[in-house]
């Protein structure tokens, strides 16, 4: 086997015998299922519960991913932050619609959200900014980021001033609390036998139509 290739069996890793009812009987709301989830993956202490591919359109509709820190889920969609002039910044300006996946290898667990994206306001992202520890502030307030990088000396040069510097590390007017509001929510459960769970939600109006998908 070339190292290119992916083994054919053994490749899934992970807890496969986690009770997951909601296949079996969907509940109405599946933000609120996704939060159950979330919680889940936090009290279990998976190594990254919170890191989802956020996945974007540029202006030739050619797709571009990254990976985010989600910051909260509610009853309304998933937050987290970014600037605004970044390239992620100025997809969702340009075509304002996003999907997220979460995934957990631990437990065999993801997550695929779709959805249309909203800019929050003011307040929201400055209480979204002063959730962050002083060197990502620092950080995000030293970059410009996705432009292109004259000195990285500098860049943290710049970064290490403001951790030290007295009083808090002010917001960057471009950094901005995004929402993403799904229409489309679907939870996988992987299984070894590649008989994976799948539930699939999709919004019509103000209500969720859940519908069990094949593997």
């Amino acid at each position: 086997m070339s190292a290119a290739q992916a083994p054919s069996d053994g490749s899934l890793t992970g807890d496969a015998t986690l009770v997951l009812p909601e296949f079996d009987d969907p509940p109405r709301d599946p933000l609120a299922l996704l939060r159950t989830w979330w919680d889940a993956a936090v009290d279990r202490g998976l190594r990254e519960p919170f890191a989802a591919t956020l996945a974007t359109v540029d202006e030739h509709g050619d797709p571009r991913t990254r990976t985010v820190l989600v910051k909260d889920v509610d009853a309304d969609g998933l937050l987290f932050g970014s600037s605004a002039s970044s390239r992620k910044g100025r997809h969702l300006a340009a075509h304002p619609r996003a999907a997220l996946t979460f995934f957990w290898r631990e437990t065999l667990q993801q997550v695929n959200v779709t959805g249309s994206v909203e800019v929050l306001a003011n307040d929201v992202s400055d209480a979204l900014f002063a959730r962050r520890t002083r060197a990502a502030q620092a950080a995000t307030a030293a970059s410009r980021q996705s432009r292109p990088l004259s000195s990285e000396a500098g860049l943290r040069a710049e970064a290490a001033r403001l951790v030290a510097a007295d009083g808090p590390v002010e917001r960057p007017a471009d950094w901005t609390a995004y929402r993403v509001v799904p229409d489309a929510v679907e939870f996988w459960y992987g299984s070894p036998d590649r008989l994976h769970r799948r539930l699939q939600y999709v919004r019509t109006g103000t209500t969720w139509e859940p519908t069990r998908l094949q593997p």
